[in-house]
């Protein structure tokens, strides 16, 4: 059962729903309070989104894509080749579900383990032959840039993990990629940032501590928290 004090929160502590419960229910049992939360996050209820932090299931939902049939192949090539690797995979029409201008051509981003990211290189340029591109700067990317185009680009250690499988890029991942990264950020739009942050941040649901963790992680979590009060909060 949804407790009235939580159910129009967008996020709340363990703390903020033993509160709710007491208020709603005269209960001031800890352990039955602590039971109710465990159980309605275990039915889906409850979903748990960061380090004590909790929000409403039915109000957001986990960020989910389906992958193009070039973006799987890749990750497949990668996984048979080298099944102890860890990279991630992004693709640029990830963005339409969220940009004002939709973007027509596809590129599909691959970040890879900095020890093997030569080797990962020479397999997919003799498997995709002109089509592979290693960590290149701007203008050799728009320079040689055709549909499918392959960029592989240096993984940060500690990158979150994708939910559904490993190397799908989280939600959290790419709202500080699109910001961050050297390249990305170059051919993203920051007209664009406002309706990506604010259309994500009301259909998903967002582990701010993954993400803010990736942001230093990358060196860069001052820069991103900067954009995120500025498109986000404008008026703060």
């Amino acid at each position: 059962m949804l407790l009235s004090r939580i159910s129009t929160a967008e996020k709340f502590s363990r703390q903020d729903y033993i509160l709710a419960y007491k208020d709603q229910f005269g209960e001031s049992n800890i352990y039955t309070i602590e039971y109710a939360l465990r159980k309605a996050v275990s039915e889906g209820e409850i979903i748990h989104v960061g380090r004590n932090q909790y929000a409403v299931s039915g109000k957001r939902r986990n960020y989910q894509y389906k992958y193009s049939e070039a973006a799987v192949q890749i990750a497949s090539v990668i996984r048979e080749e080298y099944p102890n690797v860890d990279f991630r995979v992004f693709e640029l029409t990830q963005l339409n579900a969220f940009v004002n201008h939709l973007l027509a051509h596809n590129t599909i981003f691959v970040s890879v383990e900095n020890d093997v990211i030569d080797f990962v290189f020479d397999t997919l340029r003799n498997e995709y032959p002109g089509r592979v591109m290693l960590k290149p700067k701007i203008e050799e990317y728009y320079r040689y840039l055709v549909d499918d185009q392959i960029v592989i680009l240096r993984l940060p250690t500690e990158t979150p993990k994708g939910t559904g499988e490993v190397w799908h890029s989280r939600i959290e991942k790419i709202l500080v990629d699109i910001v961050v990264d050297k390249l990305l950020a170059k051919i993203v739009s920051p007209s664009e940032y406002k309706t990506i942050f604010t259309e994500a941040y009301e259909r998903y649901l967002i582990d701010e501590n993954t993400m803010f963790r990736y942001a230093n992680r990358k060196g860069a979590g001052k820069k991103f928290r900067e954009c995120m009060m500025e498109y986000l909060h404008p008026e703060d």
